[in-house]
């Protein structure tokens, strides 16, 4: 046994984990009692809506457990399930072109210099720049690359490891959580409650500054009480102080390119066809403005879709579980039961059950795909039944997915994080359990508005 394993603790894949899941629907087939909701299409907002209180119990149909790889293909061979594969595919390419040109790292450098003097503000500016990462394309686990990048930055201005490590990761799930372009949790979520692709932005647009401010106020109070006084700050990394000509159009392109799909989806309503052309020609052409030759392009962009691959995969086994759950007629006999517990609830209090159980779902799935194919089957028709807009629902859904996402012990993201920063879980977890508290409190206000204002 090679010695750098022993005594290491290894949690099971996320694939077992959800084909584990999978047997498990399989089985409830056989155990739980078949029932239908009456479904009609709305012609007026393009949904098949549930009708409330017609569900009624049907003959039992279990899915036999040799008919498991079956279902799998059937599932991934579903439009919505290929269209949100394809959606990933294509934005994971992309933003491997925007990453490539390091123009991420050259802005960090020099803000890190610019900022010497004035270490502590250095940390909402971090927190600002990865939630760009987050809200554009969900992507968490990439982000773990830029990881030493925090650390040198922070040590190199007087502020511990940790603070490094916040200002990076946290800052990307702000990002992610706040999803206004994610494609993962928002998209996928969307996608299933059959509502327009990246609809109802603006408050998304709306909780982003809230998260950055909740979690830069976090890292700099614990970077304050942390600091240590350094001879030559930032010294090390004054050899980025000046951006490039062609890193500054590649900037000028990606920006440009994400205020045009933001018009596109607040003002034009874009369908789901066009915002993915949009990611292709954004990679495409930051590719270009960098310098990058067709052929560097076409290989990075390649090079990002298989970094895909898993999550798309997860997408996959996710969808399967629904599929089994469809098929086997109990899916709405779950959600009937789940929905009988809170329906005397007033509807803010029905919201904040949604939030608070996929906070705790995290624990088990960290994956926001793999969550949202998971549970927006069983919360979409609930929401019907409640009488809760499939708007405020998924949003209720992408903060219970977003804002526990790096307490979870098989966070493939916060594993990567400690593999590259040589942190314990435990050092983790005694400085993110306080703004984990601190989160659902926000989260809960912001659901709470979410009820009020009619989302």
């Amino acid at each position: 046994m090679n010695e750098s394993h022993k005594g290491k603790k290894t949690f099971p894949h996320t694939f077992i984990v959800l084909f584990a899941l999978v047997v498990f629907a399989c089985i409830l087939t056989y155990l739980i009692p078949a029932g239908q909701f009456e479904r009609i299409f709305d012609e007026t907002v393009n949904q098949t809506l549930v009708v409330p209180g017609s569900y009624t119990r049907v003959a039992q149909q279990p899915v036999a457990p040799w008919l498991l790889f079956h279902k799998f293909y059937e599932a991934l061979s579903l439009p919505k399930t290929a269209s949100l594969m394809w959606l990933i595919f294509i934005t994971g390419g992309a933003f491997e072109i925007i990453i490539k040109t390091g123009c991420f790292v050259k802005i960090c450098s020099c803000f890190a210099v610019y900022f010497h003097r004035r270490e502590l503000w250095i940390i909402p500016v971090f927190v600002a720049i990865f939630s760009i990462f987050g809200f554009t394309m969900g992507m968490t686990t990439a982000s773990v690359a830029f990881v030493p990048l925090g650390i040198a930055v922070a040590t190199s201005l007087g502020m511990d490891r940790l603070t490094g490590i916040a200002m990076i990761s946290l800052g990307v799930n702000a990002g992610f959580t706040a999803g206004i372009f994610n494609p993962f949790s928002v998209g996928t979520a969307q996608m299933i409650a059959e509502l327009p692709l990246f609809s109802g932005s603006w408050l998304r647009w709306l909780t982003l500054p809230v998260l950055i401010f909740v979690t830069s106020a976090y890292i700099m109070f614990h970077a304050k009480r942390q600091r240590v006084m350094v001879s030559e700050p930032a010294k090390s990394l004054e050899k980025f102080h000046t951006i490039s000509l062609a890193e500054k159009r590649s900037l000028f392109v990606f920006i440009l390119g994400f205020l045009i799909l933001t018009l596109g989806i607040s003002l034009w309503k874009w369908d789901t066809s066009n915002i993915i052309v949009s990611f292709i020609l954004i990679g495409v052409g930051v590719g270009l403005a960098f310098g990058m030759s067709f052929n560097d392009i076409c290989e990075t962009f390649l090079a990002g879709c298989r970094k895909m691959m898993k999550g798309v995969i997860v997408i996959g086994i996710a969808a399967t579980i629904r599929l089994i759950l469809s098929d086997g007629n109990i899916l709405d006999t779950v959600t009937f039961e789940l929905t009988e517990l809170v329906y005397h609830f007033p509807p803010t209090m029905q919201l904040i059950w949604i939030f608070l159980l996929n906070a705790l779902i995290n624990f088990l799935v960290t994956s926001g795909s793999a969550k949202a194919a998971l549970v927006m089957p069983i919360i979409t028709p609930m929401s019907d039944f409640l009488g809760l807009s499939r708007q405020s629902a998924v949003y209720a859904f992408q903060l219970g997915d977003g804002l526990t996402n790096l307490a979870s012990p098989i966070s493939t993201t916060l594993n990567g994080v400690m593999a590259v920063s040589d942190i314990t879980y435990g050092m983790w977890i005694k400085f993110y359990a306080p703004l984990v508290g601190l989160y659902l409190l926000v989260g809960t206000i912001l659901t709470l508005l979410a009820a009020i204002v009619g989302y």
